[in-house]
């Protein structure tokens, strides 16, 4: 499957990113995102394959590879929240600061917390407390024109109604819903320290480092890799069909309003890890620390 992208003369070859979320998300992206974002993805998916070619040959420069296309969706999705500045107004702090690494590295452990509660919800569907055993509900995202819907589905497969994904508010009982992006950047915290065993700042400092330390040399001598590039690019295949499912969504999407929906939520999760890393402080202005 190839598409033009650039000037539109030169087709690229999306089979490899197809092969991760399906012909048809490649070609939603490519067929109603401006130029501005498939350049972006066409360069992520460049490195993507360069990165398969270097196995058992340069595992480093590989891994860097790696490490710059996921950075390259990124900048896709800010190229694309840019250019929707009104569907979106919220985002202009951090996606200026493009050219930062912390920034691109933060978004997807940030990202991370959403997939999780998410896809729980995607796969095993939804109910009412007390009504599990009459009434349950299969959502599924599907494509409808330029926009990408939830679809709700009952027990016999009939689709009932079909929803804006944005409109979704991630709430507990216990919490109140201005309090759930600290509490969501707790868990993920919590999940670092433990995983990890770092502050949450120190991982996403040491993620945006981690490019550095393998080009570089310091006084300690030279970081050599833990795993086979093999393997970290199975990790990164994750990492990639997260990233292109959120274009696809940005891109097909429609925010549901200006105070609530999941997309706040996310952006209010985001910029709190951004300001525990010290890029942005708690004014919510720009800091600038080591990795800018």
């Amino acid at each position: 499957m190839k598409k033009p992208v650039y000037d539109r003369k030169e087709e690229v070859d999306l089979e490899p990113f197809a092969a991760l979320v399906g012909d048809d998300i490649m070609d939603f992206i490519f067929e109603n995102a401006p130029r501005k974002v498939l350049t972006r993805v066409a360069r992520a998916l460049e490195h993507y394959v360069r990165a398969g070619n270097l196995e058992g040959i340069d595992e480093e420069m590989g891994a860097i590879r790696l490490i710059a296309g996921e950075e390259e969706l990124v900048v896709a999705v800010f190229e694309w929240l840019k250019l929707n500045a009104d569907s979106f107004p919220e985002h202009m702090d951090f996606v200026g600061k493009f050219k930062n690494h912390v920034v691109k590295l933060a978004f997807y452990p940030a990202l991370l917390q959403f997939r999780f509660i998410l896809s729980g919800f995607l796969r095993h569907g939804l109910t009412m407390d007390g009504l599990e055993s009459v009434m349950n509900y299969t959502p599924k995202l599907v494509i409808e024109g330029k926009r990408i819907r939830l679809a709700l589905y009952d027990a016999n497969g009939k689709e009932l109604i079909r929803a804006n994904p944005f409109a979704i508010n991630i709430s507990r009982e216990d919490i109140a819903q201005k309090d759930m992006p600290k509490a969501l950047l707790g868990e993920l915290a919590g999940t670092v320290e433990a995983q990890q065993k770092a502050t949450l700042r120190e991982f996403l400092i040491s993620r945006a480092d981690f490019r550095n330390q393998l080009l570089y040399a310091s006084d300690a001598g030279s970081l050599v890799m833990g795993e086979p590039l093999a393997d970290l690019r199975k990790t990164f295949e994750q990492t990639f069909h997260d990233l292109l499912w959120v274009l696809a969504l940005v891109v097909g999407g429609e925010q549901a309003n200006k105070d609530g929906g999941v997309v706040n939520q996310f952006i209010s999760v985001y910029r709190l890890a951004l300001i525990e890393a010290k890029i942005l402080k708690t004014d919510n202005s720009i800091a600038e620390p080591a990795g800018a």
